[in-house]
C-alpha cells in the first residue's frame, strides 16, 4: 500500500518503474495496447469473440534441448540399444528402463514447448477454450466464459521453471478455476492476464473483447 496514493489515484509498480491509475487498476480495466502486443504475443478480433495467445518460446531452450538429447540418448541409448543391436531382449533392463523412458517424454515435451509452444485462448460467445501445446498438438480446457467472474495473477500450482522463475501463472476464478500461462515470460503473462481481464470481468453481462477494441 505504500506505493499506492489513493487520493492521487496513482499506483507504482516498483518492478517495471512506471505509474498507472489506481482506478483504472481496481475496475480491471486493461493498461496494455491491444493494437501493439508485446513481441511473441498475439490478439485477433474474431466475428463472435476474440482469440488472445502468446509463444512460450524461451531461452532456455538452449540449454533444455541439448541436455535432453544427451541424458536421452545416454539413458535410452544404454538401456534399449545395446539390447536392439545385440537383439537379445533382457526383462530386466526393460522395465528398468520404463522410468527413463516417461522421464524422456515428459522432458521432452517440456523443452519443445521452449521451442515452439504457445498458449493460446480462444472466446467465442460463453464458449472459452485453453490450448496448451505445439502447432495443433497439445492439451486443450473447454469452459463457459460465464463460469468465470475474475482474473488475477498468482502462484502456478506445482513447480514450475522455464523463464518464468516466480512460478507466477494467469488465474481465472469463478464457479471454477483454471490457470494458463506458467511457462510465458512476464510482459507475454502480463499482456494476456489484461485482455482476459477486460473480456472476462462481469462476464455474465460483458460483451466480447471485440466490442472494446
Amino acid at each position: 500500500m505504500e506505493d499506492v496514493n489513493v487520493s492521487t489515484d496513482i499506483a507504482l509498480c516498483r518492478r517495471c518503474g512506471r505509474t498507472f491509475a489506481f482506478s483504472e487498476l481496481v475496475s480491471g480495466a486493461p493498461v496494455v495496447d491491444l493494437n501493439a502486443p508485446p513481441s511473441g504475443a498475439w490478439y485477433e478480433v474474431l466475428a463472435d469473440g476474440f482469440r488472445v495467445g502468446a509463444t512460450t518460446r524461451s531461452a532456455a531452450a538452449f540449454f533444455l534441448v541439448p541436455f535432453m538429447c544427451v541424458w536421452s540418448g545416454f539413458s535410452l541409448g544404454g538401456i534399449y540399444g545395446t539390447q536392439l543391436r545385440s537383439g537379445h531382449f533382457n526383462l530386466f533392463s526393460s522395465l528398468f528402463g520404463i522410468p527413463f523412458l516417461i522421464g524422456t517424454l515428459l522432458f521432452g515435451s517440456y523443452a519443445l514447448m521452449t521451442v515452439a509452444g504457445k498458449v493460446e485462448v480462444t472466446q467465442r460467445g460463453d464458449r472459452l477454450t485453453i490450448f496448451t501445446g505445439v502447432g495443433t498438438l497439445g492439451w486443450r480446457r473447454r469452459y463457459l466464459a460465464s463460469e468465470f467472474s475474475s482474473v488475477h495473477e498468482g502462484l502456478a500450482t506445482g513447480a514450475r521453471f522455464g523463464s518464468n522463475r516466480q512460478g507466477m501463472t494467469v488465474v481465472l476464478e469463478g464457479s471454477t478455476r483454471a490457470e494458463l500461462g506458467a511457462m510465458l515470460s512476464q510482459e507475454r503473462r502480463y499482456f494476456l492476464l489484461n485482455v482476459l481481464r477486460r473480456s472476462l470481468s462481469g462476464q455474465a453481462t460483458a460483451q466480447p473483447l471485440a466490442q472494446f477494441r
